[in-house]
């Protein structure tokens, strides 16, 4: 078989009793049952060399699948000599790349798959496949986008679950590239492939499921979300390997409930990413969209209930034990809805905070557009609540246009907004019109954009005698804005802005603002 390398070595499982057959061992790594395919391995009983170089090959695959490529790394270097034939010293040497490569030493890994790869003219064809799809990888993890698309172009279609794995590494490769409409479709492509396998890989379709979950919800794409939600329901998701990609399916989900107005399913699919949250960091994650979500229902002391929560699990969390890009973000997460509670104060030292984790981090927040314009986001939030106005107009700006460019429409929802609310632009009023249309009717959203626009109060004869500023600035009166603020916002001289405000004020028949804001308020304007 083409999983072979030979090993005497086991990981440090204690053999459980009773004997079982490879295929059974093989069974549990197809089902993404990783922990057990180990336990498994220790209790087949070899008959041969090649049966032994086939179950050490299986182990070292698994454990690279739960997080222990140094484990890996051992079980194939103390064999690594001993490797029998070709297609098992190609493996050996694939294997050995790929734990270097996952455990943060990819140059190191890719020189060893470039050697494999040089040495694989005579070996099985899915030998070659699987080579160059970890290429792919080793080149993905050093950012060298274009090398890994290439490397990936020597994946064989007839490759089964390999090609299928190689259409989600495309997927990938879009997505760091910030082309989310191509991920999209990739890993919907990837799902369609493992369908059409001969064998199911568990971990794969929960992996894609999982991220093409994540892109529906910020994408508001609800054809996609409805494959993610039918797969959801039919994965079986036992086994601690999968509790990452679970959390993060849930919290796709809750964002999609939420938009929809599926309060309480939003909340229950916060609630059960953390309850499946592998660790403190993924549970804290979680109750940072629990918090967003009575944030966005209105129930403001739900909201500071939950916020004083996370600030509490966020000084219990030690920052050494963060390993992951992910878990960097938390104090970002927790700044945003600190911020929105009303703690500008607290908000700014948590950004601070954040700033010095991702200074550090491997992975720099520069040339990462989607984190990049959520930071600038949150910087709007926190500049809001300090009550700079001017300053929370320029990043909500920033934010919105990345957040449009690269398609995180939901996202770029709430930005738009709430800058329309403070610079009544059109633009921005038909831009959140134009989004809403695809979410559902009991959206709290459309509550919001409704109160908002002066435009979207009935068929007020007065406000159809305004013009568009017209009604931008009346908007911006009513939700107590200055005649300085108004010019600052809007980009014009206060004198202009004056003048507006006359032309308001004569056509509602009205002599004072204060009389403006009750005669508003009478008609249900504002």
């Amino acid at each position: 078989m083409w999983w072979g390398v030979i090993s005497e070595r086991r990981p440090n499982l204690r053999p459980a009793a009773g004997r079982v057959s490879f295929s059974e061992a093989m069974r549990a790594w197809f089902a993404g049952d990783f922990e057990a395919c180990l336990a498994l391995c220790d209790r087949v009983r070899p008959h041969g060399t090649a049966m032994v170089s086939e179950i050490a090959l299986l182990r070292a695959r698994a454990l690279l699948r739960v997080g222990r490529p140094q484990d890996a790394i051992d079980v194939v270097r103390a064999v690594f000599v001993a490797h029998g034939t070709l297609d098992a010293s190609l493996t050996a040497r694939m294997l050995l790349g790929q734990g270097y490569v996952r455990l943060g030493e990819p140059e190191r890994g890719l020189a060893i798959l470039a050697g494999a790869a040089r040495a694989s003219n005579g070996a099985h064809p899915t030998i070659r496949s699987e080579i160059a799809l970890n290429v792919a990888l080793a080149n993905y993890a050093l950012r060298r986008l274009d090398d890994a698309e290439r490397a990936l172009e020597d994946v064989s279609e007839d490759a089964d679950i390999v090609h299928a794995r190689a259409l989600e590494y495309r997927a990938w490769i879009a997505a760091a590239r910030a082309d989310f409409v191509a991920a999209t479709a990739g890993f919907r492509a990837a799902l369609e492939r493992l369908d059409a396998c001969r064998h199911r890989d568990r971990f794969l379709e929960a992996n894609a499921t999982m991220a093409l979950a994540t892109f529906a919800a910020e994408r508001v794409d609800r054809q996609s979300w409805l494959i993610a939600e039918r797969r959801r329901e039919r994965i079986a998701w036992e086994g601690d390997a999968l509790a990452t990609l679970r959390h993060g399916l849930a919290l796709a989900a809750s964002k999609v409930y939420e938009l929809d107005g599926r309060i309480r399913d939003a909340l229950e699919a916060a609630h059960e990413a953390e309850l499946v949250s592998p660790n403190a960091g993924y549970a804290l994650l979680a109750q940072c969209r629990r918090a967003a979500v009575f944030r966005i229902a209105g129930e403001t002391h739900a909201h500071a209930d939950a916020v004083a929560r996370m600030r509490r699990a966020l000084e219990a969390l030690d920052p050494a034990t963060w390993h992951n890009d992910e878990q960097h973000g938390l104090p970002l997460a927790v700044a945003e809805e600190v911020a929105y509670a009303g703690d500008a104060l607290g908000a700014r030292a948590l950004l601070k905070r954040y700033a010095e984790l991702r200074s550090s981090s491997m992975l720099a927040i520069a040339g990462n557009a989607r984190e990049s314009a959520q930071l600038t986001f949150v910087e709007a939030v926190v500049a809001d609540a300090e009550g700079d106005h001017g300053v929370a107009h320029h990043h909500y700006r920033d934010a919105f246009r990345t957040f449009t460019k690269i398609g995180y429409e939901r996202r770029a929802l709430f930005a738009a907004l709430r800058l329309a609310e403070l610079t009544g632009q059109t633009y921005l009023f038909e831009y959140v019109e134009r989004t809403l249309r695809r979410v559902a009717p009991a959206s709290p959203l459309r509550e919001r954009a409704r109160r908002m626009n002066p435009a979207a109060a009935g068929n007020d004869p007065t406000l159809g005698a305004l013009s568009a500023t017209e009604r931008a600035v009346l908007r911006m009166l009513c939700s107590g804005h200055t005649t300085r603020e108004i010019a600052a916002l809007r980009g014009r001289s206060q004198q202009t802005v004056r003048n507006t405000v006359s032309r308001i004020l004569h056509v509602f028949e009205v002599p004072t603002r204060a009389a403006l804001l009750r005669e508003c308020a009478r008609r249900g304007i504002a």
